[in-house]
């Protein structure tokens, strides 16, 4: 019993030794210098993370404001190439419109002629051309454009 108590006393005096001994004594110049160089690498390596965090972060940006403005570029590019396109579709639709147009005038003045030439002469200005004109569906301008044909 007398080595339990001789045991437990002496871990007693070691544990209050090292736990009191630097309040006592003072620390120890190599545990503080080693504790000074941890906390300026710790502190050191948290500015590098927020250096490296920021600049991540701007390139990010930047990469976002490219992809924007090439986004833009591209968009604008085909709204101005649809127009283009479209105007020029339009015209060729003009265009084949007014030569249609043309062709009918034509082929509408042919069938006149062609009325007028066989038509007897007693009624070459008389019944016979709208009779002629009609299985053409021309007897509208056998009535009401026959003038601007000639005029044409």
């Amino acid at each position: 019993m007398r080595f339990l108590i001789a045991f437990v006393a002496i871990l007693g005096y070691a544990s209050a030794s090292a736990i009191l001994s630097p309040l006592v004594v003072g620390p120890n110049p190599g545990d503080v210098q080693a504790a000074v160089i941890d906390a300026n690498v710790a502190a050191r390596d948290a500015v590098r993370t927020i250096g490296e965090g920021q600049a991540r972060a701007a390139e990010a940006a930047i990469q976002y404001n490219t992809e924007a403005v090439r986004q833009v570029a591209e968009a604008n590019r085909n709204l101005q190439e649809n127009a283009y396109w479209g105007s020029v579709a339009a015209s060729q639709n003009l265009v084949a419109a007014a030569q249609s147009q043309a062709a009918a005038v034509d082929g509408a003045a042919a069938a006149v002629r062609a009325a007028y030439a066989g038509a007897p002469l007693g009624y070459a200005g008389g019944l016979a051309l709208p009779y002629a004109a009609a299985p053409l569906g021309l007897a509208g301008l056998a009535y009401g454009g026959l003038h601007g044909l000639r005029a044409w």
